[in-house]
């Protein structure tokens, strides 16, 4: 008993320690509604991606928003008395940016020195500060938890984007991420180990399903399951566990999403009926014939590229170097500090984690080949980040994904779209989410983001990020002082 008090007790003491450097730090990252403008707000000769297939772009139109919704877009001159003007010329409107693989509660991870501190109202900031009004978290709090949170949303009471999620995750029995979970109790203090959560529940057969009974009793958005080798040559999940796991999630009309690694993966996602896959094939070169097959039963990918680049610019190249303007305003003061410090020379990995770290570098070879490849067939593409995992932002970080769903082949239509209506529609008819966001078009909720430029140019330009509009409401955007 008294051992807990003191774990309590040390825990405590670095939450208050947080709290004191935040206070005392200049860099302050500040976001906040407006007050409402009675008479709405009217954003004229704007350039305006609709996100609609087929008529994508509407060049120099007027647009005006009341009561968080979008009422008009005209080519036409829109004359209201009182209302609030915003010039947009040079600039172009994009439905608000969905991150459809997050870890929303944590802090940004850095492998030499993990913070294992809660992070998530900053988090919420940060990706409303980089545009994004919707995330998709992908598990590390119980679904009870969740709703609290989602509830304190929706009643106005916390300013956040959007916010869907799966609670805790399911594994087989010492399969990732539990050894992930193991490396990270390793290298935090002893003293706050036992307060890194598990992130998975490990199911050893087909008739060990309590816990997968609980979480369905708790109407999470979606169940999520790991199907990867994380570190290499660790178990996985077998095929009729699997089967059972999205039987008896269909059966609540809960939708179910895997974390994938190879194509036999890929297999047994098509084969178990499951409906969206968590990261691509990037282990190996993706066989094109699984591609046509995921195409052809609308299973959706979330291939979150930028996470294996950056994991091997940690692990590999020791470099922290490559992060943009919109990502170092958006990494958590505390985390921010740790970066801008020389890669410490003492860090070293266990040896199970030296051999997947190498390999990383090789797999970093097959992200761009393997997006191709989904494209060329069809499949429905998702952008999604995995932040914070491996140094990434919230919020800053999805920019730096488009950017390399162009460089692998996607036009920047093609990325924006897998990151506002693609995404909005799968929330709608797979989630069966009663959403009205995603698209901008009249009588859609004003979710939305002003930037300079044209990013269906030059995608780089989704990061000179003017305003943002979250639920009609013009969000009061401060630049952090760095």
């Amino acid at each position: 008993m008294r051992k807990k008090i003191n774990l309590i007790f040390l825990y405590v003491i670095n939450i208050i320690f947080l709290m004191i450097f935040q206070s005392c730090s200049t860099y302050s990252l500040n976001i906040n509604k407006q007050h409402i403008e009675k008479n709405g707000y009217l954003i004229k000769n704007v350039n305006v991606f609709t996100a609609i297939h087929g008529k994508e772009l509407l060049e120099n139109v007027n647009v005006y928003i009341k009561n968080k919704i979008i009422v008009k877009i005209s080519a036409d001159p829109i004359e209201i008395i009182g209302v609030k003007i915003i010039d947009g010329q040079g600039k172009t409107l994009i439905p608000g940016l969905i991150d459809f693989h997050t870890h929303i509660s944590s802090g940004t991870f850095i492998p030499w020195k993990p913070v294992m501190l809660p992070t998530m109202d900053f988090n919420f900031k940060a990706c409303l500060y980089s545009g994004i009004t919707s995330v998709v978290d992908m598990g590390g709090k119980m679904p009870e938890d969740m709703y609290s949170i989602v509830k304190d949303i929706d009643e106005g009471k916390k300013l956040a984007p959007h916010l869907f999620f799966p609670g805790i995750g399911f594994t087989a029995l010492n399969s990732h991420p539990i050894p992930f979970v193991q490396r990270i109790k390793e290298i935090v203090p002893s003293s706050l180990s036992s307060f890194v959560p598990d992130l998975a529940y490990q199911i050893t057969s087909e008739t060990d399903m309590d816990k997968l009974d609980k979480h369905l009793n708790s109407h999470p958005d979606f169940t999520k399951v790991f199907l990867d080798d994380i570190p290499l040559n660790t178990p996985k999940m077998t095929l009729p566990v699997l089967k059972e796991i999205v039987r008896r999630s269909h059966a609540k009309n809960i939708p179910i999403i895997i974390h994938i690694g190879r194509n036999e993966d890929l297999k047994m996602v098509i084969e178990s009926g499951a409906d969206g896959v968590a990261h691509n094939v990037y282990k190996e070169k993706l066989d094109p014939k699984i591609a046509e097959e995921l195409a052809l039963k609308k299973i959706f990918v979330v291939p979150t590229i930028y996470v294996w680049h950056s994991y091997d610019l940690f692990a590999n190249k020791h470099s922290t170097k490559h992060y943009t303007k919109l990502e170092l305003e958006t990494i958590h003061p505390l985390r921010l500090k740790e970066l801008m410090n020389p890669f410490p020379s003492s860090y070293k990995e266990k040896s199970i984690w030296n051999a997947w770290n190498n390999a990383i570098g090789e797999y970093t070879k097959n992200l761009y080949p393997n997006l191709a490849i989904l494209k060329e067939a069809g499949v429905i593409i998702l952008s999604g980040t995995d932040t914070p995992c491996e140094g990434l932002s919230p919020g800053g970080s999805l920019h730096v994904e488009l950017e390399h769903f162009v460089n692998a082949g996607l036009t920047p239509t093609e990325a924006l779209i897998a990151s506002t209506s693609a995404p909005s529609k799968i929330l709608r008819n797979v989630f069966h989410k009663n959403i009205n966001f995603g698209t901008i078009e009249e009588g859609k909720d004003a979710d939305l983001v002003l930037v300079n430029g044209d990013p269906t140019k030059n995608i780089k330009d989704t990061q000179n990020i003017i305003a943002v509009f979250l639920q009609g409401r013009l969000l009061e955007r401060n630049t952090p002082k760095m």
